[in-house]
């Protein structure tokens, strides 16, 4: 017997919805449920296609190969957000929060002002799979979650002692440089440095580093890890006032240094920045509780992909 023709084309059309994953022919399909929630392709499409929008007004484009690849990761990426949003109202419904209470919007303006403007804000949201309503569902269960936590002067004291060199001054350079093309160049150089010929006056007639015309060489004030290795290797280990007496090789060519300072790191007086780590402990707690009370919400849930959407990995 022959197939009907009408069984072959639902035939083609199943074989599409699984090799497209998020084809418009299932826009009234949900691809996920979320404790029997359920997450409509449509929605998923809608917010893929936002977030596309505000990356291509960054200047990524989706037309090329590595350009679907992305795209296929934004996908997967704001779905995830999409289910921890379901997730999250969910526990606004139980808990009957308010996402519109006073604190919350506090919250929202605080991390609105730290974005930027209203349309960065917005932009940013969308990117990040999320609407203004998700984003204050999930101010509200963190604060539910985390608001009763107080931290003994103790605990600010150990975070402060653990975490000591994010509030201590780095140890600083602040070099000059006269980069040339060849060795024998570099040697040259120094001859006449050891001559008594003035520094800056050579970097402003020597340098090849494109603007060492202007500021004869100056490179300003440096941390370990801004500059290349066998260059920084050289200027943090050299004494303050000497210049190079050997030329420094690096990929841009031959450098000639002249060390004009050098700080050491300095620990901060604690009573100076306690109101800074007092803070920040209090917010790494609460976001590692919080962390904690959500890692169990998604274990415990339960999560049923349609076909075409479940992560490969």
């Amino acid at each position: 017997m022959k197939k009907s023709r009408v069984g072959m084309i639902f035939g083609v059309i199943a074989l599409m919805l699984v090799a497209t994953g998020c084809s418009s022919l299932v826009g009234g399909k949900w691809a996920v449920k979320v404790n029997e929630d359920q997450i409509l392709v449509k929605d998923l499409e809608e917010r893929v296609a936002e977030a596309q929008k505000t990356y291509e007004k960054q200047g990524m484009k989706f037309d090329t190969d590595q350009g679907k690849q992305a795209l296929t990761q934004i996908q997967s990426q704001l779905l995830d957000r999409m289910i921890e949003g379901k997730l999250i109202a969910q526990e606004v419904k139980k808990n009957s929060l308010n996402p519109e209470d006073a604190k919350v919007k506090e919250q929202e303006e605080i991390i609105k002002k730290n974005i930027g403007d209203e349309t960065i804000f917005q932009d940013t949201l969308k990117q990040q799979g999320m609407t203004v309503l998700e984003l204050r569902n999930f101010l509200a269960v963190y604060e539910k979650t985390t608001g009763d936590i107080k931290l003994a002067d103790s605990d600010i004291k150990n975070f402060y002692d653990q975490n000591i060199a994010n509030y201590s001054q780095p140890e600083s350079v602040k070099a000059r440089h006269i980069l040339v093309k060849t060795e024998d160049e570099a040697n040259a150089i120094i001859a006449q440095l050891k001559a008594g010929t003035d520094f800056i006056q050579l970097a402003k007639e020597k340098s090849i580093e494109p603007g060492a015309k202007d500021s004869g060489g100056d490179l300003g004030t440096f941390t370990k890890g801004k500059m290349v290795p066998e260059f920084e290797t050289a200027a943090f280990s050299q004494k303050v006032g000497t210049f190079s007496t050997v030329p420094v090789k690096s990929e841009f060519g031959y450098h000639v240094i002249l060390v004009e300072a050098h700080t050491a790191a300095e620990a901060p007086d604690y009573d100076k920045v306690k109101a800074q780590v007092s803070e920040d402990a209090l917010n790494q707690t609460k976001d590692s509780k919080f962390q904690t009370f959500f890692d169990d919400l998604l274990k415990n849930a339960k999560i049923e992909y349609s076909q075409g959407y479940k992560p490969t990995s």
